[in-house]
């Protein structure tokens, strides 16, 4: 119940209102997707397979999920989603359900096999790559480009603007001061090697802008090294709730300051790593952690 007033608070009451029935009619679609393939629909879709969790999100939070016909098993919010049926996962989706879901549009992001994609072509099922930034005006353009497939431009600009004023009042709460934490986000760690947001990331720009400073602002990419990480030794670490008890046990981690210290915070990663409509609730999550005594 929390997640959809969340998103009903996205958008001004008459857009809210409004459906594919009685607020516009069908029109024909142009569109150049994230490789520069031109796509062209020729009315509105209507049935709409999601092939990545930020997408599906993104469909929930303009309220048109009554579209989705078909998702991923990784598209896991909001609770609401599990009434969509699952067409597979991220990498092995079923072309033979996608076939009998009847789509008028497939939509899928990063992680999708490109093999898979002209397959699902091949198949007459028109198809649109949506590719996010790594910023986060990454998570607007995926917002604005999936209203404009769908139909639904005024519903994204509304919902876009909601997250960039709600980011820029977390911001001007901020604390003026120059003793900001030292941040680390643990993506994974062990004998896998150790793996965090580095500074060409979207996270990076979630803890830098949330008053954090990322220890691997000076790194490209999501590998580390556990050796800079000791030497780093940061104030705060952020990890998933599955590895935060592992993670504070082990022999070369719980010599950290963050471990020692109690400041090792469980985030839900499904709202972090995806660059989506909840990316303000993410930033704002962060700065909750790092300047507790300050009302966000």
């Amino acid at each position: 119940m929390k997640s959809k007033i969340l998103y009903i608070l996205a958008l001004p009451l008459f857009l809210i209102a409004c459906n594919s029935n009685n607020c516009k009619t069908d029109k024909t679609i142009e569109f150049t997707d994230s490789y520069g393939k031109e796509l062209k629909l020729e009315d509105t879709p209507q049935r709409v397979i999601s092939c990545s969790p930020a997408i599906t999100e993104v469909m929930f939070a303009l309220h048109e999920e009554k579209k989705l016909v078909g998702r991923t098993s990784f598209c896991v919010y909001p609770p609401e989603v599990e009434n969509v049926p699952i067409i597979g996962g991220l990498m092995d989706p079923s072309l033979e359900v996608m076939i009998q879901l009847k789509p008028d549009l497939v939509m899928a992001s990063t992680h999708f096999k490109k093999e898979t994609a002209h397959r699902i072509e091949q198949l007459g099922m028109p198809f649109a790559w949506l590719l996010s930034q790594e910023s986060i005006g990454g998570a607007g353009d995926l917002i604005l480009n999936i209203g404009k497939l769908i139909g639904e431009e005024e519903k994204a600009d509304s919902l876009w603007n909601y997250i960039q004023s709600d980011i820029a009042n977390t911001i001007n709460k901020l604390p003026a001061t120059n003793e900001k934490p030292t941040v680390y986000y643990a993506v994974g760690y062990g004998k896998g090697g150790d793996f965090t947001a580095g500074g060409d990331t979207f996270i990076s720009e979630l803890i830098n802008k949330a008053g954090g400073i990322n220890i691997a602002q000076d790194v490209n990419g999501w590998n580390y090294n556990l050796e800079t990480l000791m030497q780093q030794d940061p104030d705060i670490i952020l990890i998933e709730p599955s590895m935060k008890n592992a993670f504070c046990q082990h022999e070369h981690y719980k010599e950290l300051s963050a471990v020692k210290n109690n400041r090792v915070y469980a985030v839900d990663h499904h709202m972090v790593q995806l660059n989506g409509p909840r990316i303000n609730q993410a930033l704002r999550t962060f700065a909750e952690i790092f300047y507790p005594e300050v009302k966000f």
